[in-house]
């Protein structure tokens, strides 16, 4: 899936392509038609769409599409009296090639008057790979900081050099899949599936029922919701999902049958499909995870290595097996399992299901057992995409992903966003669980911060003295709250004081530090759940214990007086809550 093969497919195929919409194009049309435009360099992993951009900037500036298809390096575009030059790949130039450029670049960006700007694609390390190996000259060396400067930062010091920067890895893949699901699943070629035979005598093509559940019709549907939900906690996670991948997904997802030739159904398929009765295995929520594909190959794709961090399939709760597995027998569950069962024939209650319940549950010998729990697997997908939103939280629904705590990590972010007040738990549990982290015991408090420490490093798993206790609702100027990133996520940040000085210590929270969080302030070992994330912590509590030791020594509390030092030990009360016990040390 490469925008140059993507052109001749069309054109031999006659079919008209999928739109998208273009993050950056729009901005880049506007700078290039502009009076004083600035050259641009278009950068991001491979697939998010950079030879798509400039190749969209060049048609709608005036370029012949004849020319720019004939692949080009360099393609140069005349208009209005000034030069575009645009690079679609970078890494395509040879060594001298791109030090010529990189050189050019250089002078013109540098340059007022220039009347030549330039469009460059390239991905991240290719874009320095080829700074690096241009002429050592002071118009390179300015060139190769500023565009350091707005990789990492998003801007740069030096406003004489007139170019920008566009990343479109940073690009929210959540709200581009729904984008692409759009573009896919109402795209003009399903009109021909209106006289398809297999869809003669109320047969069911898995294929178009496929396409009919990604999109999603019925009001409240909640699957593209929970869908990009799990791409967005992917992404704060520090995945990211390139176009290229999110199409893939949707292509999966929509023609995925494991006894297809590649797990990817084609119409020829379906008749052959549909006389098997296993039209099932076609469904659309095992699809999303690669169920259909062999598993070596889902294992080495990376999108589905992604998705299926989240463990939906293996995960559950005891509510939602009990439905499963006992609710067509059991009269209290009858009314949930004909609403959340019975109620799909096609993907839920098939015969293959109820057949391979009714042997698990009776044990007759020389049963597959096996059989019946990749069914049930095959449940809690389907669940995880169509539980109503109404009964989400009867069902603890993010209790089917690895992730128990993402539905409130979400929420959090969402209000943050809309400037709206917290979920109240929210701060309560992250403070209990920062202190269950700090002192290494299962300590309650929830409107203080307990600092601990162990006297001799920070890094240690219990901390029996303490250090400090920082008031989490503001109080003198000290406050622990939930601020956001101004990225769409958010921090903890700690507030003290210190003299005239208020330091702010803050911590980002990805949804596996958020998760750490909740699990161990419900009880969890730390270094049970991540190793890492315990660092992490642990070196927060090393940052704020610096601040509290600079705070000590301004006020002179770091001495000892008359003699005599007194320590604080961390005790726990009958209500589990940290309680100091002052023990005086003679010095």
């Amino acid at each position: 899936m490469y925008d140059e093969s993507i052109q001749r497919a069309l054109k031999k195929h006659k079919i008209a392509p999928i739109t998208l919409p273009a993050q950056f194009l729009e901005a880049l049309l506007t700078n290039f038609r502009g009076v004083a435009p600035l050259s641009q360099i278009i950068t991001g992993t491979a697939g998010d769409g950079k030879t798509y951009h400039c190749r969209e900037v060049w048609i709608a500036l005036g370029g012949d599409s004849a020319i720019w298809n004939q692949g080009a390096k360099i393609q140069r575009l005349d208009f209005d009296g000034r030069s575009l030059v645009i690079v679609k790949d970078l890494s395509e130039l040879m060594d001298d090639e791109g030090a010529e450029l990189v050189e050019a670049v250089a002078r013109d960006v540098a340059d007022p008057g220039s009347s030549t700007q330039y469009l460059l694609a390239a991905n991240h390390g290719q874009l320095l790979e080829k700074l690096k190996t241009a002429p050592d000259i002071a118009p390179v060396k300015r060139l190769a900081e500023v565009v350091e400067d707005l990789l990492v930062t998003g801007t740069t010091s030096d406003p004489g050099m007139r170019l920008e920067l566009k990343d479109l890895s940073r690009a929210p893949a959540a709200r581009m899949t729904v984008d692409i699901i759009d573009a896919i699943t109402r795209h003009e070629g399903w009109d021909s599936c209106e006289s398809c035979p297999s869809r003669a005598n109320g047969q069911i093509c898995p294929i178009l029922e496929n396409r009919r559940r990604l999109m999603g019709e019925e009001d409240g549907d909640p699957f593209q919701r929970r869908l990009a939900a799990l791409i967005e906690l992917s992404e704060r996670n520090g995945g990211h999902f390139p176009v290229r991948q999110l199409l893939a997904l949707v292509a999966n997802s929509l023609l995925g049958h494991p006894a297809a030739r590649d797990g990817l159904m084609s119409c020829d398929d379906v008749p052959a499909i549909q006389k098997s009765g296993r039209a099932d295995l076609a469904s659309v929520y095992r699809n999303i995870f690669g169920e259909n594909l062999k598993q070596s190959r889902a294992e080495k794709t990376e999108l589905f290595k992604k998705l299926n961090l989240f463990g939906i399939g293996a995960e559950t709760s005891n509510r939602v097996d009990n439905l499963l597995v006992y609710g067509a027998d059991d009269p209290a569950q009858a009314e949930a399992y004909a609403e959340l069962i019975l109620s799909d024939p096609i993907y839920g209650a098939t015969p293959a299901f109820a057949q391979a319940q009714r042997a698990y549950l009776e044990g007759d010998e020389g049963t597959d057992r096996s059989q019946f729990l990749s069914a049930l697997r095959a449940q809690r997908q389907r669940l995880f995409f169509t539980l109503p939103d109404a009964l989400a939280e009867s069902y603890q629904l993010w209790d089917l992903t690895v992730f128990r705590f993402a539905g409130l990590f979400l929420e959090v972010a969402e209000k943050l966003a809309a400037k709206q007040a917290l979920p109240r738990q929210a701060l309560g549990q992250i403070v209990r669980g920062l202190n269950r982290i700090f002192t290494g015991m299962l300590v309650q408090n929830q409107d203080e911060l307990v600092l601990a420490t162990s006297g001799s490093y920070s890094q240690s798993k219990r901390s029996p003295l303490l250090d400090e206790l920082i008031s989490v609702p503001r109080a003198s100027g000290e406050e622990v709250s939930i601020v956001t990133d101004g990225a769409g996520g958010f921090c903890v940040s700690v507030r003290l004081v210190r003299g005239n000085d208020i330091p702010v210590v803050k911590l980002a929270l990805s949804p596996i530090r958020f998760e750490f969080l909740g699990r161990v302030a419900e009880g969890a070992l730390p270094s049970s759940f991540s190793l890492e994330c315990h660092e992490d912590f642990l070196a927060f509590k090393a940052r704020l214990l610096r601040e509290t030791e600079k705070r000590r020594e301004l006020d002179g509390d770091d001495q000892a007086v008359d003699g005599e030092l007194v320590l604080r030990f961390i005790e726990l009360g009958s209500d589990g809550r940290a309680i100091q016990r002052r023990v005086m040390v003679r010095v």
